[in-house]
């Protein structure tokens, strides 16, 4: 593993580059970057959707920071440490991300679900990108395992380092399964526009893998009650507004077919 790729020196300032925050980078751009391909592909405006992934971004990132500050201040009772310290939870970012894309469409005059719809497979594959992340810096690291690929994380920064233990990879668990999942929406980058259908799909599937992938998870960071984890308890909820969202898409379909009849 390793957290720390290259330090910058200035004179007798020294600026590390750490390789969570490159792949988070590069997770924003892979992002933007699908998200402006669908767009255009189905007629949107460029400019629009450059903007909307924009405010997304933005939007995600403080959705995803003050999630961890929430989970760290039910967990230990502090609320500064975290905030010191820092930290992003994923599942503050579609939150605060779909706030932001709220905003942004309707600034934008963007239609909301045909956008969302489109450009949604974006999401999955910057998560990814994200989730490789994790795993070059140690953290969101796996329970102790003996399988033959798992990992032992020995870099004096990397969170899993405390315990210098065999692990399970969970982190490139998570990150192949975002990949299929962006892979097929992108087979399907076509069905039925504006429905919500697209998005429903992902937020399902999204839910699935995270509840078993936690299943994995060794740090206690991300909170645990009763035997769930914080993402496990708003899985539950992400699924159900995903299954919402596909019965809809359902009843769009048949409106539309009703409407085309002569």
């Amino acid at each position: 593993m390793h957290p720390l790729l290259y330090v910058l020196e200035f004179g007798d300032i020294q600026r590390p580059i750490g390789s969570y925050g490159v792949m988070l980078s590069v997770a924003i751009i892979v992002g933007a970057l699908i998200a402006l391909r669908s767009a255009t592909r189905v007629g949107l405006d460029a400019g629009a959707t450059i903007a909307a992934c924009g405010f997304i971004a933005g939007g995600a990132l403080v959705g995803a920071f003050s999630m961890f500050v929430l989970v760290e201040f039910v967990r230990t009772g502090e609320f500064l440490r975290p905030i010191q310290e820092g930290g992003l939870v994923f599942y503050g970012a579609p939150m605060g991300g779909g706030l932001a894309l709220l905003f942004a469409t309707r600034v934008l005059e963007l239609p909301l679900l045909k956008w969302a719809d489109a450009c949604i497979g974006g999401i999955p594959a910057a998560h990814a990108m994200g989730r490789l992340g994790c795993f070059f810096g140690g953290c969101c690291f796996g329970k102790a395992s003996d399988v033959p690929w798992a990992v032992r994380y020995t870099h004096p920064i990397a969170p899993a380092s405390i315990e210098p233990i065999l692990r399970h990879p969970t982190p490139l668990y998570e990150a192949a399964l975002l990949l299929g999942l962006a892979w097929g929406l992108f087979l399907y980058r076509r069905w039925d526009l504006g429905s919500g259908k697209r998005l429903g799909a992902y937020l399902v599937a999204y839910a699935v893998i995270r509840s078993v992938v936690e299943l994995t998870r060794g740090d206690m960071v991300r909170g645990v009650a009763y035997g769930i984890s914080t993402s496990q308890g708003i899985s539950i909820f992400v699924f159900a507004f995903g299954a919402f969202l596909l019965y809809r898409a359902r009843n769009w379909k048949s409106r539309e077919l009703n409407q085309a009849s002569p």
